[in-house]
Order: structure tokens, then sequence, then C-alpha cells
């Protein structure tokens, strides 16, 4: 009886021509992916943050600034340039003492920089999302393994 599953290395690359990817993501999906950030949001008022709930932010808030820079953002830069130091320190500060902890200012422009991303999800298109989000994958690749050499 042959196998009716094809191997994944025969399919094609995807076409990121295609009109999918000129359309924003689809609904069920940004508000899964909204939903999560918001849940992070209110650990952090809760303080029941972890160090997962504070990737999750700074991921955010890293594709919502990469997302601005080439186009699509309606906050202004020295806001998001601002939370973005924010997450960036509480990053360093939780994993130097183990607690996750933004003060009340921080929370709120965080919680306009994920409006501002829950905005871009549902309305920018996917390619512009994919791009985005591979150039973050990169950074954050360098930053954890290192640059090249």
């Amino acid at each position: 009886m042959p196998n009716a599953r094809k191997k994944a290395a025969a399919r094609p690359a995807c076409n990121r021509t295609a009109k999918v990817y000129w359309l924003p993501m689809p609904r069920r999906q940004a508000e899964s992916i909204v939903l999560q950030y918001r849940i992070a949001i209110e650990a952090f008022r809760n303080a029941h943050a972890t160090q997962m709930e504070a990737q999750h932010l700074a991921q955010a808030v890293l594709l919502t600034n990469m997302l601005t820079q080439v186009g699509y953002g309606r906050l202004e830069h020295a806001l998001i340039c601002t939370t973005e130091e924010d997450v960036l320190a509480m990053l360093e500060r939780g994993g130097e003492t183990g607690e996750w902890t933004l003060s009340d200012v921080s929370l709120a422009r965080l919680t306009a920089v994920i409006n501002e991303h829950d905005r871009q999800l549902h309305e920018v298109h996917l390619a512009a999302l994919i791009e985005c989000n591979e150039r973050l994958k990169g950074f954050i690749h360098n930053v954890v393994q290192g640059p090249a050499n």
C-alpha cells in the first residue's frame, strides 16, 4: 500500500507573491497571539510575571518597532524606543535577580505598544509580518549565539 503522505522535502517552497501574503493575518490567529501578550501584561500587573512573559513582551515590542520602521506604525518612534529600553532593562534585571517587574509608567507605555501591535497584526499584510519576524529571529539568534565568525 503506497504511503499517502508526501514528504515535507518534496513540497515546493511557499510563494510569497501569492495573494494570501498580501492580506492581513487570519483574524483568529492574530487574536490568539495578542491574547498571549495581554495575559503577559496582566501577569506583570499582578506581580506574577516569569521569564516567559517577559520574553513574549520583549518580542512583541521588538516586532512592533521593526514594523514601524518599515512604515506600518502609528505610534511615535520615541515611545516605542523608550518602551524597548524599559523591556530590555527589565530582561537584564530579571536575568540577574529572578524578579520580573515593570513600573506602572513602563506598563502604561508597554500597553500602548501592545495595542499598536494588535492593530498591526490585524491590518498589516502577512508578507511584512513574516519578513519582520524573520529579522527578529535573526536578531535573537545573534544575541543568544553571538555573531557568526
